[in-house]
């Protein structure tokens, strides 16, 4: 559906406005897909919401912050942090309590403006009645109720923004639970206003217990707060079961993310009186000022001086203590409790059947999160922009983010925190050197011991010896480092490595060839022989002869595997040479195709590591067949980068989608084949592997299953091009970039361990820690 016409400004009678207003479908209300990110109105105590622009409301009916409106300012403070929602303000210019959605007929309201101050809790500049349109955030205050308040910012004080999506009324100085308090709420009646306007609205009340308030109690009230509001809100039924909730959260203490959350009803209670008699309160000295009689004594009325008065003075603590006498599941014991109360409504205060029991939200790190900037130096029209960039918004909504590669945050100095996505090259080691507190990067400076094959083969037998007993034993294939210039010199280098050239000569077993320091498959070749290996050396100085003409040019258009697959020796000494695995698992339902899973490794700071449970599986463009000396590289590179133009729809698929084997087990080889491999490259010396605590690096780890769901690691490959994924498997990059985001990205700015607030399994976790190590001085 496009996007639809804002709601007409002029509507008076209310046959105009159409029945279904909660219809995604009318005019009145807008489709929420086009209204995450986010407009706020507030008003009152409550604050509007709108949906083309994304645009949110909020009133209360304390009005401007004070000693009568203590929460508003830190609230609107919280929704600007964590959220990237567009917020407007209005607000009566005083205290509206017990007011309920009261109107005043014939009454001509009055706007004015304030300036709040940039911290709350500090003293606002103003009013004042004429707004200076400066670009500074004004909020309005109106003489008139809190549902005046949201109506006239629905329909007049904010047009230019477009339509209202949700109105939040609120904070609220105090709770609104049972039928004694929630009836009369100007708060709730803000919030009833907006939803008989067809807007989603929330009423958010706290309750408190002493009128000494601590800023960080209210603090993480305003924070959960806005996590349970956003969580409502994306949650909305569209049904049209639910006009408003009402939502009450104990201001104590012990409030913090663990607090339970329960869905409640009203507690229908009842009262006595509300008033007590007085003698007339007002009377005049002799000197002509006000002065208050003490004396309560039943009155008596005369013509001269005598008039029937009543103060306001309800037993509330009565009121309080009868919440007791009720069974559980309402919102006034629920409050008694400690627990947070969220009540879905109808705009007619009656209850919505079907929501009972504890209400969880999806974990988060937006409120420990201080600013930072992320510097993410890849194109918009890159395949992983996207994803960074908008999980980056989700997540940490007041992130800048910028993508000029020499932007004055990244210097050595700025004391800015920074988080820099960027190619190898273009990041700033002596920054990620010097400054461990506010630079994290997403790669280390030294990590060749993974990273070349040759290094890796040898870090891994080094490894193997000092323990014996190593998985990577039996789940590394055979391996040999070879170093040649030039292909004359083969037999040389072959009387080095004897325990290969004697099993050459048997030609029993099969070979495969990879230059150390190539990726994407570039000239990985198949061999048995003395004589095939002598040919591919051959082959590839005839390859330089040709390019020396076409200098720096690696980019010439291929036709096949066989031809794209090449490498220029001048530039490529060293090789690994591998036992080829001859019987890889084939499963007929993939077209019985040889299959490698590409595997996400995230190494974190010195040193966790991770493994992303959402793998892929890549497979050959062709049928498998056993390795000879006329096969087709087609049937057994599993790389999809050579595939080019030749790749089809099942070349990529989801590992855990594949049927016919046993995956769990296959999953566990592969973390603890992860752990170790990692362990093992950090016994190889700081030289070839230097973990830092402000970097993390995602690697792209190749593993093979044999017939005998025996699972080998091939390779580590830094900067892995998740472009191969494709579109249809985008989403599992996606999910990559949210679990790093969450699980390494957040933890470094807010030194908080965020496994521990994800230990109920509802946060994004999909990474595996298969190794925790504790580097000496961050090496």
């Amino acid at each position: 559906m496009g996007l639809v016409p804002a709601p007409s400004r002029s509507l008076h009678k209310l046959d105009q406005i159409p029945y279904t207003h909660r219809s995604f479908d009318t005019k009145i209300w807008i489709n929420t897909r086009y209204a995450r990110a986010g407009k706020i109105c507030i008003i009152g105590n409550a604050v509007n919401f709108v949906a083309v622009t994304d645009y949110r409301q909020v009133t209360n009916d304390d009005g401007p912050p004070g000693s009568d409106s203590p929460f508003v300012d830190y609230f609107i403070d919280a929704l600007k942090k964590y959220t990237d929602w567009d917020i407007s303000v209005a607000l009566p210019d005083c205290q509206k309590s017990w007011i309920s959605k009261a109107h005043v007929i014939g009454h001509t309201m009055t706007a004015s403006y304030i300036l709040p101050s940039p911290t709350p809790g500090e003293p606002y500049e103003g009013p004042y009645y004429k707004k200076r349109n400066q670009g500074e955030e004004e909020w309005v205050l109106l003489d008139g109720t809190p549902a005046s308040c949201a109506q006239i910012g629905i329909h007049h004080l904010f047009n230019d923004k477009g339509p209202v999506n949700l109105v939040l009324s609120g904070p609220n100085f105090g709770r609104n639970s049972s039928a004694l308090y929630i009836l009369s709420s100007g708060t709730i009646g803000a919030a009833l206003e907006g939803a008989l306007c067809g807007i989603p609205s929330i009423g958010l009340s706290f309750a408190y217990n002493s009128p000494v308030l601590d800023p960080e109690h209210t603090k993480t009230a305003c924070w959960l707060s806005v996590r349970l509001v956003k969580y409502l809100y994306d949650a909305w039924p569209k049904d049209d079961t639910v006009d408003l909730y009402s939502i009450n959260i104990p201001l104590n203490a012990e409030l913090s993310d663990d607090t339970k959350i329960k869905y409640t009803h009203i507690l229908e209670n009842r009262w006595g009186s509300a008033f007590e008699y007085i003698e007339d309160t007002v009377l005049k000295s002799a000197t002509g000022e006000l002065v208050e009689v003490a004396d309560q004594v039943q009155p008596e009325i005369d013509d001269k001086s005598g008039r029937l008065q009543f103060r306001w003075k309800p037993n509330l603590k009565a009121v309080q203590d009868g919440v007791t006498e009720w069974p559980d599941g309402n919102d006034a014991s629920a409050v008694a409790q400690g627990i947070i109360s969220v009540t879905p409504l109808r705009a007619n205060y009656q209850g919505v059947a079907g929501y009972t029991g504890e209400l969880k939200l999806p974990s988060s790190s937006l409120r420990s999160s201080p600013s930072f900037t992320a510097v993410i130096t890849y194109t918009s029209t890159s395949y992983i922009y996207p994803l960074l960039t908008a999980n980056l918004h989700s997540l940490f909504p007041n992130v800048k983010i910028v993508s000029d590669p020499n932007d004055p945050v990244i210097e050595k100095g700025s004391g800015i925190n920074v988080f820099h996505y960027a190619e190898y090259e273009d990041l700033n080691f002596e920054r990620l050197i010097a400054d461990r507190e506010h630079y994290l990067a997403c790669s280390y400076i030294y990590r060749k011991a993974l990273i070349r094959k040759n290094f890796l083969a040898h870090a891994i037998a080094t490894y193997k010896v000092k323990h014996p007993d190593t998985i990577l034993t039996k789940h590394f294939p055979e391996s040999y480092e070879l170093e040649l210039d030039y292909a004359e010199y083969l037999d040389e280098m072959l009387d080095e490595i004897y325990e290969f050239r004697d099993q050459l000569i048997d030609h029993d077993s099969w070979w495969i060839l990879k230059p150390s320091m190539s990726d994407r498959g570039q000239g990985i070749r198949l061999f048995h022989t003395r004589e095939e290996l002598q040919e591919i050396f051959e082959s590839y100085e005839e390859m330089d002869e040709e390019e020396e003409e076409e200098e720096n040019d690696d980019d010439a258009a291929v036709k096949t595997i066989s031809e794209s697959n090449g490498i220029v020796t001048s530039q490529v000494r060293f090789f690994l040479i591998q036992k080829y695995i001859k019987n890889p698992l084939i499963l007929e339902s993939c077209g019985n195709r040889k299959f490698h899973i590409r595997t996400y490794v995230v190494a974190s700071g010195a040193l966790k590591v991770y493994v992303y449970k959402d793998m892929l599986a890549l497979f050959a463009l062709k049928q498998y067949s056993s390795p000879d000396s006329d096969s087709d590289l087609e049937a057994h590179l599993t790389n999809t980068c050579l595939q080019g133009d030749f790749r089809d729809e099942g070349s990529v698929r989801r590992f855990w989608s594949l049927e016919g084997f046993d995956k769990e087990m296959v999953w566990d080889q592969i973390c603890s084949i992860t752990g170790e491999t990692f362990a093992a490259a950090v016994s190889l010396g700081r030289l070839h592997f230097q973990p830092l605590p402000n970097a993390f690096e995602i690697y792209g780890v190749d593993f093979l299953v044999d017939s005998d769901l025996n699972t080998s690691i091939l390779e580590v490959n830094a900067y892995p091009d998740f472009a191969q994924t494709g579109d249809e498997l985008k989403e599992l990059v996606d999910g990559l970039f949210k679990n790093v985001l969450t699980e390494i990205v957040a933890p470094f700015f807010t030194a908080k361990d965020i496994q521990e607030s994800q230990k109920d399994g509802s946060g994004y976790r999909e990474l595996a820690l298969v190794l925790d190590q504790n580097i000496s001085g961050g090496w």
